[in-house]
């Protein structure tokens, strides 16, 4: 700038010299070069002041950025609430059956008598124990209905779980189960059953354990590791029999995801959908896949050598985690609106440097200038782009608010570049080029696992637009 400011008034201190033609000349072609280092310097000052300008609005932007994480918390409060009152996600365990024993052990105590002579006698002690017993064979068909439960201008998704539970125990040798064995109670035998969110039940149907039906009651009655809730019912076992079949219908509200447990020798599930979107998750992933546009179908079919306890065990004994083996599916949202807005807003830079850049070509090839108060302004209609954008997102599609915010900026910054170079042509050119660099951004903005490729060509691009533009500037000898 001093440089600039020195070179003007020496050209107004030295306007009427006179010089012969040689020096004329040689007068010009200095003058020539000083104007075009001139060029250069105003061109290298007013591409740093735009870049500061651009700096300048990473604060509208962070402001922004602010609101859409008060907005997406505010948004899964509201969808834990909606959880909480429907049903969160389930993970559905069991069944167990659980047959009580009685152990029998004989201890020596010593006691004195009134003289003070020791005495020695055996007494006998009993201890209640539980065998927990897993099912040979299990099947879970699960049908799963989706919809949406709306609160103000929120919406979550939920589920309707219809599980058909089947399969068949066989009992172990007890009297190889405990060396103090001293009866087995076959009158106590129940099965178990786990599931996390128990209030969320619609509908039990009666246990069909052994073409005999028995009534389900509240509570899992022990209390193991990774099986906190649930339900239970009471059943007939003898010693005369070892295998007995079951069957029973669970209907149950979720949300989000829903797992199931592993716990039969052979163990096969599957589950059926209308929701196009579902994510495999657990630590299994299923067997066969199919999804469609009418929905997904998944089975799987695990053994049990794939978890880490056994068919048959004393729960008084040992306490193994039932929850280490599970395998589910998550109901998977593919376009989430505030990771949408947020991701916009991390593009957001690249969107005011492309634009700024947009009007610099503009302003070298038409000889026509912004001042850097305009600039200012429409570096902060960009910032309300994000902002028109989350609000309207929230009442329609994310495509229609993009749509919609902008077109609302886009008109905007091409009327207002209108009014200052009166210039229709240069204003629709600026128009097209920013709905072409939007369209761009949008399909940014829907791609995952492809955006950063195409943000890096998309850098690699602007990088090489301005080696072309600066192509012939020189620094002054």
């Amino acid at each position: 700038g001093l440089v600039i400011v020195a070179k003007w008034i020496y050209k107004k201190m030295f306007n009427n010299t006179t010089s012969t033609p040689e020096e004329s000349d040689t007068l010009n072609e200095g003058n020539n070069m000083t104007d075009k280092n001139k060029v250069n310097n105003e061109l290298s000052i007013r591409f740093f002041i735009i870049g500061a300008i651009a700096i300048l609005m990473f604060i509208p932007l962070a402001s922004v950025n602010s609101i859409v994480e008060e907005r997406n918390t505010l948004y899964t409060k509201v969808l834990s609430n909606i959880a909480s009152q429907w049903g969160k996600p389930q993970v559905i365990s069991g069944p167990i059956l659980v047959v009580p024993i009685i152990e029998q052990y004989t201890i020596t105590e010593k006691t004195k008598d009134t003289d003070g002579n020791e005495k020695i006698h055996n007494k006998v002690v009993y201890k209640n124990k539980n065998i927990m017993i897993l099912p040979k064979k299990l099947t879970k068909d699960i049908n799963l209905d989706e919809h949406y439960r709306y609160r103000s201008i929120y919406k979550s998704l939920v589920y309707e779980a219809d599980i058909n539970i089947g399969g068949e125990f066989t009992l172990p040798n007890f009297n190889k189960m405990s060396d103090n064995l001293h009866k087995v109670r076959y009158d106590k035998a129940y099965v178990l059953m786990g599931l996390s969110d128990t209030k969320a039940i619609q509908n039990v149907s009666e246990l069909d354990f052994n073409k005999s039906l028995y009534a389900f009651e509240p509570s899992v009655v022990l209390k193991l590791e990774g099986l906190k809730s649930g339900f239970h019912a009471p059943v007939k076992v003898d010693l005369e029999q070892k295998k007995y079949t079951f069957n029973f219908n669970l209907k149950t509200k979720g949300s989000s995801y829903i797992r199931f447990s592993a716990f039969g020798k052979q163990t096969h599930i599957a589950v059926k959908s209308s929701w196009k979107h579902p994510s495999f998750q657990g630590d299994i992933l299923p067997n066969t896949r199919k999804i469609t546009k009418d929905g997904f179908e998944a089975t799987w079919n695990i053994p049990s050598l794939a978890r880490n306890f056994p068919q048959v065990w004393i729960a008084e004994e040992h306490n193994y985690n039932l929850s280490q083996l599970l395998t589910g599916v998550d109901l998977y949202e593919p376009v989430f609106l505030y990771s949408l807005v947020s991701r916009s807003i991390k593009y957001g830079v690249l969107f005011i440097v492309l634009t700024f850049l947009t009007f610099l070509i503009f302003e070298l090839t038409q000889n026509s200038k912004l001042h850097y108060v305009q600039y200012g302004l429409i570096g902060l209609s960009l910032g309300l782009f994000f902002l028109t954008l989350l609000s309207l997102s929230e009442h329609m599609l994310f495509l229609y608010a993009y749509i919609i915010a902008s077109s609302i900026t886009l008109l905007s910054i091409s009327i207002y570049t209108w009014f200052n170079s009166k210039n229709i042509k240069q204003s629709l050119s600026i128009l097209t080029m920013l709905v072409a660099l939007y369209a761009i951004l949008y399909s940014l903005l829907q791609l995952e696992d492809y955006a950063l490729l195409m943000g890096t060509g998309l850098l690699l691009v602007i990088l090489f637009i301005l080696m072309w533009i600066t192509r012939n500037l020189k620094v002054a000898k």
